[in-house]
This record gives structure tokens, C-alpha cells and sequence, in this order.
């Protein structure tokens, strides 16, 4: 495979990660999360082995069905990001290129340091690999937009799908840094994402049982807690 069809592949897992994050549907948001994940599988200089793919689209499969299938009673709007679509792809363009630009200045630093550092890391970055710069760059635009649902959780399934876009990034930046994909790593990746996919299904259906929804409340109140503590805020000022 070229390297611009793997740079397309690039720009279609950001492209997943920024639905997964400003979808308003929690279907089309876990649609995008887990495709992301499988996607960014493709986006390694060399490819997996065959094994290695079959490993990783079996992990996102299993993952994602078992959240599709805790959606079922679900409600079709749930809380997303606040930055919405122009503000998540932004953000996800503007740490795609910051990526990018990194690991071209470590790439030179490589270079400069020469043969010896980079026989153990970075080897084919080092030899200008732009697949790997377009790696790093992914990774770094999934980090940033797993940020939100991860720092500041309004909804437990988006939460969820949050842990899941680095555990993709994770996978990234091994891959660059780390040169030829391995078999064990790509099970192991598969494994993982597997498994974060059935927390995610287990902690969508139990808010789903006993909250009939997605949003993220206070221990000591029914209410959403970002409506909590408006609300306790807004008592404060009254009585001052």
C-alpha cells in the first residue's frame, strides 16, 4: 500500500475520532470510536502481518457490538462535546500538525544523533518515514480530542469511548516509534480494545438500568451534576 493511500487512512481515523466525540447519536458516535480503533491499524510503515490485522478487526468487532447492543434502550441525543463538529475537527487538525511537526524534529534529532539511536527507536522515522509522522500526528489528535469526554465526563458511554481513543493512540505511537508491527503487540491490542469495549457496554447498561440515561449525576442528587452545581452556585450568589 502507498503512502498516501495510508495518509487517506490517517485522516479517516481522525475523522472517526471527531464523531466519536461531537456525535450527538451514541450509536454514530461508537460507530465512529471503534472504527477509528481498526482504522488505525492500517496507519504503520510496514503493514501488520495478516495475523496482526485479523487480530485487530476481531477486537474492534467484539468491542463495538458489545456497546451497540448496550445502546438498545438508549436515547438518541446524549451529552457531547461542547467544541460540536467545526470545533472537534479543529482541534483535531490543529494536533494532527503539532504531531507532525514533533516527529519531524525528533526524526532529525534521530538523524543527528546518528545509526545508534536509531537502531532501537524510531528507526524507520528516522529514515523519513512519512507514514510514521502521519502516525505520531494521529495519536496526538486523539489524545486531544479524548481530552473532553475524559477530563471533564458528562456521559459515561462518551467516557468510555474517551479511554478507548487512547488506547488507539497507545497503538500508534508504538508502532512508529517501535518499527516493524508485531504479531503479540497487535494481539495484545486487540485483547485490549475487546476488553475496554465490554466495560464500556457493562457501565452503558447499568447508567441505561438505573438512570434511563447517559448523563453523569452526583452522588447525593438525581439531577445531572453540571445542573447541581449550577444550581448550588446560583443559591450561593442569591444569599450574598
Amino acid at each position: 500500500m502507498v503512502t498516501p493511500v495510508l495518509l487517506i487512512v490517517a485522516g479517516l481515523v481522525v475523522a472517526g475520532a471527531v464523531v466519536a466525540v461531537a456525535a450527538p447519536n451514541p450509536r454514530h458516535a461508537t460507530l465512529g470510536a471503534f472504527a477509528a480503533v481498526l482504522l488505525a491499524g492500517l496507519v504503520a510503515d510496514p503493514l501488520p502481518s495478516a495475523a496482526g490485522l485479523v487480530a485487530r478487526l476481531a477486537g474492534a468487532a467484539l468491542g463495538g457490538w458489545l456497546v451497540w447492543m448496550a445502546l438498545r434502550k438508549a436515547p438518541s441525543p446524549a451529552a457531547h462535546t461542547s467544541l460540536g463538529w467545526a470545533g472537534s475537527a479543529g482541534v483535531a487538525v490543529a494536533a494532527f500538525v503539532i504531531g507532525w511537526l514533533a516527529a519531524a524534529a525528533f526524526a532529525g534529532a534521530l538523524d543527528d544523533a546518528g545509526a545508534s539511536a536509531s537502531d532501537f527507536v524510531g528507526q524507520t522515522l528516522a529514515g523519513g518515514s512519512l507514514v510514521d509522522r502521519g502516525a505520531i500526528g494521529v495519536a496526538a489528535a486523539l489524545g486531544v480530542l479524548a481530552a473532553a469526554p475524559l477530563v471533564l465526563p458528562r456521559d459515561g458511554h462518551r467516557l468510555g469511548l474517551g479511554v478507548l481513543l487512547l488506547v488507539a493512540a497507545g497503538g500508534l505511537l508504538t508502532s512508529a516509534l517501535g518499527g516493524s508491527p508485531d504479531d503479540t503487540l497487535e494481539l495484545a491490542l486487540a485483547l485490549l480494545t475487546a476488553l475496554t469495549g465490554a466495560a464500556v457496554a457493562a457501565v452503558t447498561s447499568a447508567m441505561l438500568r438505573m438512570g434511563g440515561d447517559l448523563i453523569l449525576r452526583d452522588a447525593l442528587s438525581r439531577e445531572p451534576a453540571v445542573h447541581h452545581r449550577a444550581a448550588d452556585e446560583a443559591h450561593r450568589g442569591a444569599a450574598g
